[in-house]
Parts: C-alpha cells; sequence; structure tokens
C-alpha cells in the first residue's frame, strides 16, 4: 500500500507543479495586490491585507495547522503541522519575487490541503493622453 501512497502523492505534485506553470505563463502582465488569500481543500478560507509581522494560522478539524507569517511584500509558510515541511521550505512570496518563483505566487502545502497565494490582479493598460 506504501507504494500506491507515493505515486498517488507523486501524481498529485506533478499535477499542482504542470497546473502552477501554466498559470504562471498566463500570469505574464499581472501585478500583485497587497493582499493574501488563504485556501483549504480549495474553499476559501481568508482573504486579508498584507500587514507586516502578523500571521494568519490556518487551524482544520483534524488538528491540522498552517501559520502565515506576513512580511513587507508578501509572506512565507512560516510553520506547518504537515510531516513532510515542503511548504516551510518553499521560501517567500513577494510583489517582487512571484512571478519567477517555480510556483508563482503559491505556497502550497500537499499534506494539510492549504494553498496561500498572493493576490495578482491584471496590470493596468497605460492611457494615452490625447494630442493637443
Amino acid at each position: 500500500m506504501r507504494k500506491k501512497e507515493i505515486l498517488i502523492v507523486a501524481g498529485i505534485l506533478l499535477l499542482a507543479v504542470v497546473s502552477l506553470a501554466a498559470y504562471r505563463l498566463l500570469g505574464r502582465g499581472k501585478t500583485a495586490t497587497g493582499k493574501i488569500n488563504v485556501y483549504v481543500n480549495g474553499a476559501l478560507y481568508a482573504s486579508e491585507p498584507l500587514r507586516p509581522g502578523q500571521t494568519l494560522t490556518v487551524t482544520q478539524q483534524d488538528g491540522s495547522t498552517n501559520v502565515i507569517r506576513m512580511t513587507e511584500g508578501g509572506f512565507y509558510m512560516e510553520s506547518s503541522t504537515c510531516h513532510n515541511q515542503l511548504c516551510v521550505q518553499q521560501g517567500e512570496v513577494t510583489r517582487d519575487n512571484w512571478s519567477r518563483r517555480a510556483l508563482g505566487a503559491h505556497i502550497l502545502c500537499l499534506p494539510n490541503r492549504v494553498n496561500a497565494e498572493l493576490e495578482v490582479e491584471a496590470a493596468a493598460s497605460p492611457v494615452e493622453a490625447p494630442d493637443a
């Protein structure tokens, strides 16, 4: 049974990476806002403005807990009860680096089913002044 679980997790990881790579390519021309969205099991759990130094704690009924630390320009996963700690190792997502990160504007905790996202929106088109 252990081998089957490993294959399932590997498949989920591959799907997540492919999906986020496509999202990142489609995200060109977008800018990050000052807001963080957190999803649990695909459902919006919280949507908060970035407040440097503050934490957002995601606590689920099964005892799973993720702590997200907000910074001046983004956030990082400070701690998690997941067994592999990959979400903690993903580093900080910022307004400046999100478009260059492998996971884009996201930090994923697959064991706890948590997706933290720095909100991005389409960049405003430059408005040209009419000739006088």
